[in-house]
């Protein structure tokens, strides 16, 4: 038995034809929202992270 082409949702996960990516407008939404709260949080935890590398930079720059 051969299973036919598809693809799956990026967002719920079923079944859609190989040309679509979303199997409707309401997936598509969720999943853009969540690929944006995804992005800001990484941002902020990079932005954490430098400001704690430069922290310390500074610190020992200062002791020196």
């Amino acid at each position: 038995m051969e299973i036919p082409k598809h693809r799956h949702c990026l967002n719920c996960g079923i079944s859609i034809p190989p040309d679509q990516v979303f199997c409707s407008e309401k997936c598509r939404i969720e999943y853009m929202q969540r690929r944006k709260r995804m992005l800001r949080t990484q941002y902020m935890f990079l932005a954490i992270a430098g400001l704690i590398i430069l922290y310390y930079i500074i610190t020992i720059a200062l002791k020196v």
